[in-house]
């Protein structure tokens, strides 16, 4: 009995250490680069390039009810219809500075769950910039109470369908950064829910041990 509640243990450290490599984000296309480390600055001028740039905040975030910019999926940012979401979320950042002579990017962005919302003007990114800000090594530095880092101040869109971010940016001479926050579900990783399969499974040995 003892041999078989080692191996166990063994399994579910395996699949702590699998579960790690795991990602919200699960693909990228046209003009958009997946950071797989979240960037250490994305103030105006510090992640700028042709592209733009998409990383995952934080994960799995326990949260109450709160408001978002959109929620309606699938739908358009013209047409977004704002509500409330909750419970336990992943958040993902879209981020468009271009260098230079770059004037617009267009691509998607595809997440491993649904989209149930997304904050896209200042004031909601500001109030949820201290929640979800990606932490870690580095924690990321937001343009927290820049009024332009929202796509209403150049002719700018994105649409939502499923787990699937289109967006199409274009840069007007005011705006200088477009960002947008996403929302999906938490799902656990393989991993994860390995590790709480077999707690579950140990936990019933030791009942029917303590029975016996």
């Amino acid at each position: 009995m003892k041999t078989r509640t080692n191996t166990i243990l063994a399994l579910a450290a395996l699949a702590i250490t699998t579960s790690a490599a795991s990602a919200a984000i699960s693909s990228v296309g046209g003009a958009t680069t997946f950071l797989a480390v979240n960037p250490a600055d994305c103030t105006i001028g510090q992640l700028s390039g042709f592209t733009a740039f998409a990383w995952d905040e934080q994960q799995g975030v326990p949260t109450g009810v709160f408001g978002v910019d959109m929620v309606n999926n699938p739908g358009t940012s013209a047409g977004a219809i704002s509500g409330n979401i909750g419970g336990l979320i992943d958040s993902h950042f879209l981020h468009f500075d271009p260098i230079p002579g770059v004037i617009g990017a267009s691509g998607t962005v595809t997440f491993n769950s649904p989209i149930i919302g997304v904050d896209f003007l200042a004031a909601s990114m500001d109030n949820t910039d201290p929640v979800f800000g990606a932490l870690g090594s580095p924690n990321t530095l937001y343009p927290t109470s820049f009024p332009f880092r929202d796509i209403t101040t150049s002719p700018s869109s994105f649409s939502i369908n499923s787990n699937v971010l289109s967006y199409n940016f274009s840069i007007s001479p005011i705006a200088g950064v477009m960002q947008v926050r996403v929302y999906t579900r938490h799902v656990p990783t393989p991993g994860a829910a390995a590790v709480a399969g077999l707690a579950g499974l140990a936990a019933i040995r030791r009942k029917r041990r303590a029975v016996i």
